[in-house]
């Protein structure tokens, strides 16, 4: 999608009826973007996009969720303690690391 129609041109060149949805047309109420008409083969390849995307999506969690649980199951001589000192060390070092990149900016 790359180069849109706007209504008032489609209207110029085609009249009242849509007949070319090789571009996007945006329908415009008062002014302001209402809609857009794509053509069905390009809302079928969005929705193929919007499916894969949903997949992919889903697999990374299953694969997180199967990360953490491999983690948690690991034995660990750390206290809960030190494992809470650990991430607190780590998140005030982060912070402080963002903050010396938005001073150098």
């Amino acid at each position: 999608m790359t180069t849109e129609n706007r209504i008032a041109e489609a209207n110029a060149a085609y009249g009242s009826a849509v007949a070319d949805l090789q571009r996007p047309l945006i329908l415009e109420q008062q002014g302001q973007p209402l809609a857009v008409l794509i053509s069905f083969e390009e809302y079928r390849r969005l929705r193929e996009i919007e499916s894969a995307e949903e997949a992919r999506r889903r697999a990374n969690w299953t694969k997180l969720s199967e990360l953490l649980a491999e983690v948690h199951s690991r034995p660990s001589s750390y206290t809960s303690s030190e494992i809470e000192a650990e991430i607190t060390a780590a998140r005030a070092e982060l912070r402080q690391e963002r903050r010396g990149h938005r001073r150098s900016r």
